[in-house]
């Protein structure tokens, strides 16, 4: 890492630069933020980019630095108090997570520490669960069963995917089909390794609890999304089983997090720091969360960049339960690359480099070769 001789006082914000790369894990794009100083420090974000939506993110980022080309990047809060993440409009909320996360970086940089300690967190090693973006590439169900043993074996704690198709209310045949990968992953793992559902909010109140009641017999720690992010509905279906259930990934505002808390129907959270405002707001979040009684699970279904935020700020939560990886097929590998040095993952865990920032630069030749015009 370069080492700078900055005057702190005049440091200024000289451009602010959105990159369109390819993705992996059938997204299209990741939308990837440099902020540029008039004393050499760059800091990098991302935000998190739903396909078809880089353009409208990438668009947003160059407003806001229009705004804040020619400031002082290290009164963060203040700096991104006029632009703060909105509940209807997940692009826009993208883009100042990506912002606020390379203003992070900047500040780490300028004060020589890692972001995490500018929060005082004290967490090095960030437990992860692995989830079905190992299956990138797999050709058949039983190669996708031997990569969740793999992860297993690799010591990540818990893993996650979505076993089914379709929405609404499922038949009974094919609620049966669905269930019965669960049944194998289960037999698979052994009864005491955690495995958790996701739904993609897939389905309606009666369909969501037919699947859940279906699943209770495998020992699901959570399941994830499995209906709108409705208050209301969420709490009918965790009336209804014993599986705790989690959501966070579509929500952007603080008081969206607050209205879920508040019906009381959830067993966990998981915030997503390249959505709902970055890292302070994911730190800010949690904490709400962890009054609420909730354990934290940070969502990840983004690039690296995002991965290493998201570590920044699983480091400072207290009630952090596992950071979401999505990583880790073969055929993705190129995606760690993109960071140097890449993401040390060891027996589960992300470790978090003793470098200042988010802690790495950008691998800018694999960048260019990656990069979308």
């Amino acid at each position: 890492m370069p080492s700078y001789v900055i005057n702190d006082s005049t440091l200024k914000i000289t451009d602010v630069i959105p990159i369109t790369v390819h993705a992996v894990r059938n997204y299209p794009a990741w939308v990837i933020v440099k902020i540029q100083t008039d004393q050499g420090v760059e800091g990098i974000g991302e935000g998190f980019t739903w396909a078809g939506q880089a353009g409208s993110i990438a668009d947003y980022i160059s407003l806001i630095g229009q705004e804040i080309v020619g400031s002082a990047p290290r009164s963060i809060q203040s700096l991104m108090a006029c632009f703060q993440p909105k509940s209807h409009d997940r692009n826009w909320s993208a883009a100042v997570s990506a912002v606020e996360i390379a203003l992070w970086d900047i500040l780490g940089q300028v004060l020589g520490l890692p972001v995490y300690k500018l929060f005082g967190g004290g967490r090095e090693k960030i437990p992860l669960y692995a989830d079905h973006g190992i299956f990138s590439g797999a050709s058949v169900w039983e190669e996708c069963v031997e990569r969740i043993l793999a992860v297993k074996e690799n010591g990540f704690g818990m893993f996650k995917w979505d076993p089914f198709e379709g929405s609404g209310t499922p038949t009974p045949r094919d609620l049966r089909d669905q269930i019965r990968k669960v049944e194998m992953v289960r037999d698979a793992v052994g009864l005491g390794y955690q495995i958790a559902i996701d739904a993609h909010n897939r389905f309606s109140v009666s369909g969501a609890i037919m699947v859940a009641r279906a699943l209770e017999p495998f020992n699901i720690l959570f399941f994830e999304a499995p209906t709108m992010d409705d208050p209301e509905q969420l709490k009918q279906v965790a009336d209804a089983t014993d599986i705790p259930l989690a959501t966070g990934e579509l929500t952007c505002t603080r008081q969206e997090a607050k209205k879920l808390f508040d019906s009381g129907a959830l067993g966990f959270f998981q915030p997503e720091v390249g959505t709902n405002g970055g890292i302070l707001e994911t730190i800010k979040t949690a904490d709400l969360a962890g009054a609420y009684g909730l354990r934290v699970a940070t969502h990840n279904w983004c690039g690296p960049v995002i991965t290493r935020a998201a570590s920044h700020a699983c480091s400072v939560i207290p009630n952090l339960l596992f950071q979401e990886y999505a990583g880790g097929a073969p055929i993705d590998a190129w995606e760690n690359e993109l960071l140097i040095p890449p993401t040390r993952i060891v027996n589960g865990h992300l470790v978090l480099p003793d470098l200042p920032g988010l802690g790495f630069k950008l691998n800018e030749s694999l960048v260019a070769s990656k990069q979308i015009d």
